[in-house]
């Protein structure tokens, strides 16, 4: 029921579809009469007219000037006491009129919660002053963003402006209640609240494990695509905003969302989608690996094993892996055998498999209609087999190729989803939609199995844990000028029936399996002994 029933008919009026045509009607009467009259205006001579046509000029512009004041006054009317039904009306008035008495600015922003319900953002009132406070600080504060009067908004809480203020409402009740309580004074209304789909305990751990190390953490929920856990450090307080953020000159670019923003070269960790491309393409045999390495030609440094440099720096010498398998070079992580698989699969399938999981778009985590979170793509180099060294280094994640974590923890759950790719979302509405295919089931399974090898008997050692088996792959990602590597882990979990899909970053962090592995073991191990992971 609508709360003044005396208006009823008012409302049944203005709502008709006649009414819009009944207006539009009389804005363009009401234009060609005011046209008409500064035709005829400069025409007319009032000093040597006679009397009645002095009165008909006078008549004539007294009513159009009365059409023009009853129509501001009706249209007026219309706003004042219907408006409050009208979500297009009460948007308007939050959008456009700054006036400290517009009873639109009134409605609080709903509050944000994580996927369990638990309150992340709420609006309090203090001193008469709306302000939004972010319960947890800067936990999350990359994916909620802020919303400031001066610095205005950033992720959900932009891109979900309009649920949050109920300008989505779906039912005229819900409206009309809203309208009333934006009509007493007394009352501040508050906007519909909103679930996320993040795990706020997930989130509060991988903060934790992160600590002041720079880099990210993201967990998604394999088929579903529901990102649980988007963690980057350095992160921002939202309650404590301050010009120097937004000047650049603050070390660290606190305000950078590395899980989704970010861009690093890969390393090892991008030779699973290698190894996808081409198992799809009908690989099966196994390359000579020589303690040399592998180059294209003479023109070009070798590309070599880690141990050959590890070796090297203990005075020693390295002997090569031999001859080995796809399932050996995945697991030792052998860049001379990816740098020659990937030249042999070619430029355009392993482009082809980049574009199966969106590598080249933007993805829409959370998409509003006034602003959207999303995925940047990566940075992914034209390929031409004209050119095999360039590919050779792509096929080992380094050269050209930037990805973010997000993009990684993507190409993971795909191998753990049978090879079909989902969006990742934060919004509970927008789960399950399917972006493209990176290989078929049987492709992924045999992937599968080789992560999981990963584990057991390779680099990733350290992810072993009785109460959840992983398949997984560690990544160190060469960043040049003396600097030490990237630090990369990816994977998912429970390898027989998949869950979650994850991927760690940690910049300038070495080895990955020295340093972001560890996180991604004790955040899971942490989520299982605490009862808010179930695998």
């Amino acid at each position: 029921m609508l709360p003044n029933p005396s208006l009823d008919f008012l409302q049944q009026i203005l709502t008709d579809p006649a009414w819009s045509r009944l207006a539009l009607l009389l804005r363009w009467g009401f234009l060609l009469g005011f046209g008409a009259l500064l035709l005829y205006f400069p025409r007319t001579k009032p000093a040597g007219s006679t009397q009645n046509q002095r009165r008909f000029i006078g008549r004539f512009w007294g009513f159009w000037i009365g059409v023009f004041l009853l129509l501001i006054c009706f249209r007026q009317a219309q706003w004042q006491l219907m408006g409050r039904q009208n979500e297009d009306f009460i948007s308007f008035m939050q959008r456009y009129d700054r006036r400290e008495f517009n009873p639109a600015h009134r409605v609080r922003a709903g509050k944000i919660l994580d996927r369990r319900g638990e309150v992340l953002v709420y609006s309090p009132m203090t001193d008469q002053v709306i302000r939004r406070h972010y319960r947890f600080g800067p936990v999350a504060s990359h994916a909620i963003g802020y919303n400031h009067p001066v610095y205005g908004l950033t992720g959900i809480e932009a891109a979900a402006r309009k649920d949050l203020l109920g300008q989505d409402l779906d039912l005229k009740e819900d409206w009309a209640v809203l309208g009333a309580e934006l009509l007493n004074r007394e009352t501040y209304a508050e906007g519909p609240h909103i679930f996320t789909t993040l795990d706020l305990n997930m989130q509060l751990k991988a903060s934790e494990l992160l600590g002041d190390r720079k880099g990210a953490v993201v967990v998604v929920e394999i088929q579903s695509g529901a990102v649980l856990c988007m963690v980057s450090h350095p992160d921002f307080d939202p309650n404590r905003l301050y010009g120097g953020l937004f000047s650049g000159k603050t070390s660290g670019a606190p305000l950078l969302n590395r899980a989704v923003a970010g861009q690093y070269p890969p390393g090892s960790v991008f030779k699973v989608l290698i190894a996808a491309a081409a198992l799809q393409n009908g690989f099966k045999g196994s390359y000579d690996t020589p303690p040399d390495g592998f180059t294209t030609s003479a023109a070009n440094p070798r590309i070599r094993d880690h141990e050959y440099y590890a070796a090297k720096e203990k005075g020693g010498t390295w002997k090569g892996h031999g001859r080995i398998d796809l399932a050996t070079a995945l697991a030792e992580s052998s860049n001379v055998f990816f740098a020659q698989l990937g030249v042999d699969t070619g430029a355009e399938k392993l482009l082809r498999a980049c574009n199966a999981v969106g590598m080249n778009r933007n993805i829409s985590l959370w998409e509003g209609d006034e602003a959207t979170l999303t995925v940047k793509p990566a940075h992914v180099p034209d390929l031409s087999d004209s050119q095999p060294y360039e590919i050779a280094q792509f096929s080992i994640g380094q050269g050209e190729l930037l990805v973010s974590p997000m993009q990684v923890a993507m190409i993971s759950a795909a191998v753990a989803n049978k090879g079909l790719v989902t969006r990742p979302s934060l919004n509970p509405k927008t789960l399950g939609i399917p972006l493209g295919r990176l290989c078929g089931a049987e492709t992924a399974d045999q992937l599968k199995w080789m992560m999981y090898k990963v584990v057991q008997e390779g680099t990733g050692r350290g992810m072993r844990m009785a109460e959840l088996p992983v398949a997984a792959k560690t990544g160190t990602a060469q960043i040049g000028g003396g600097q030490p590597s990237h630090a990369w882990f990816t994977g998912f979990a429970p390898v027989s029936k998949p869950r979650w899909a994850f991927c760690v970053l940690v910049e300038q962090g070495g080895y990955g399996s020295a340093s972001a592995l560890p996180i991604a073991r004790d955040l899971f191990r942490s989520g299982i002994q605490e009862g808010w992971l179930k695998p």
